[in-house]
C-alpha cells in the first residue's frame, strides 16, 4: 500500500470515528433539533409532511390541517411566493414538547438544521401563531443555516415574523398604549441573539415582540425585503443590506 493510499485509510478512519462522536454530542448539545431530524424514526405518525402524536384526534389533525393551508397562504401573499417546505410536528402533550420543541413550553418554535421543523403546542393551533412559525421558515429557505443563525439579529427575524401575526395583543394599537404613543420604545435593535430578546418578565418579553413588529413595519416593503435578501445572499452584512 503506497503512503498515499494509507494517508486516505486512515483519513477515511478517523471520519468514521468522528461521525458517531459528532452525533452524540450534538444530541447532547441541542436535543430537539437531534429529535426533529430523526422525527421518521419516532413513534409519531406522518402523513405527507406532518408528523402528529398517534393519540391525536381525527377533528384536531382536520383543524391543524386547515390551519396549515390558510397559514401557507397568508405568508404566501406577504413574500409573493412560498418557497419553504418545512416539516410539522405536532405535539399532544406537554413532555412531546418539550422534547421537540423547546423547554418554555411556548406555543410554537421552529428548528433550523438540515431543514425546517415547526413545532406546535396543543395551544399553538392557532392560524396567527403557525403563520408566524411559516415566516421564520421562509427567511431561512431564502437565506440558508448560517446566515439565518449569524447574520440576522433576533429582533429583525421576530419583527419580520410578527408581519403575519395578527393578534391584537401584539397590534400598534396596544402598542401606543403600552409606550405613551411610541415615545417610550424598548430598544430592541439590541437584541441580536434569542437570549436578550426572550430574557425578563412575560410583560417584557410580549413587549419587545410588539416594538420590533413596530421598527419592521416601519422599513418594510416586498421591494426593500427582495433587495435585503439579495444582497445578503451576495455578501453583504446585515447593517449593509438593512440600510
Amino acid at each position: 500500500m503506497t503512503k498515499f493510499k494509507k494517508i486516505i485509510l486512515r483519513s477515511f478512519l478517523v471520519f468514521l470515528i468522528l461521525i458517531p462522536i459528532a452525533a452524540v454530542a450534538h444530541f447532547i448539545i441541542f436535543p430537539q433539533e437531534s429529535r426533529c431530524i430523526l422525527i421518521d424514526y419516532s413513534g409519531f405518525k406522518k402523513e405527507g409532511r406532518l408528523y402528529f402524536s398517534a393519540n391525536t384526534s381525527p377533528a384536531k389533525m382536520d383543524t391543524l390541517k386547515l390551519l396549515i393551508a390558510q397559514a401557507s397562504f397568508r405568508v404566501a401573499g406577504f413574500w409573493g411566493k412560498k418557497n419553504g417546505d418545512p416539516k410539522f410536528i405536532y405535539c399532544d402533550s406537554e413532555e412531546d414538547f418539550k422534547k421537540y420543541g423547546n423547554e418554555r413550553l411556548d406555543p410554537a418554535t421552529t428548528q433550523y438544521k438540515l431543514g425546517t421543523y415547526i413545532v406546535i403546542s396543543n395551544e399553538g393551533l392557532d392560524l396567527d401563531i403557525i403563520a408566524h412559525e411559516l415566516s421564520h421558515a421562509e427567511l431561512y429557505e431564502r437565506l440558508g443555516f448560517f446566515k439565518m443563525m449569524f447574520t440576522i439579529p433576533r429582533w429583525f427575524d421576530e419583527g419580520l415574523a410578527m408581519q403575519n401575526d395578527y393578534r391584537n395583543y401584539y397590534s400598534e394599537d396596544t402598542l401606543k398604549v403600552r409606550s405613551d404613543n411610541f415615545r417610550n420604545l424598548p430598544d430592541v435593535k439590541k437584541f441580536t441573539t434569542g437570549g436578550g430578546f426572550n430574557e425578563g418578565s412575560q410583560e417584557q418579553v410580549m413587549l419587545n415582540y410588539m416594538a420590533a413588529k413596530h421598527a419592521v413595519n416601519n422599513w418594510y416593503s416586498r421591494e426593500k425585503l427582495d433587495k435585503l435578501i439579495a444582497d445578503l445572499n451576495g455578501g453583504k452584512s446585515f447593517e449593509e443590506a438593512f440600510k
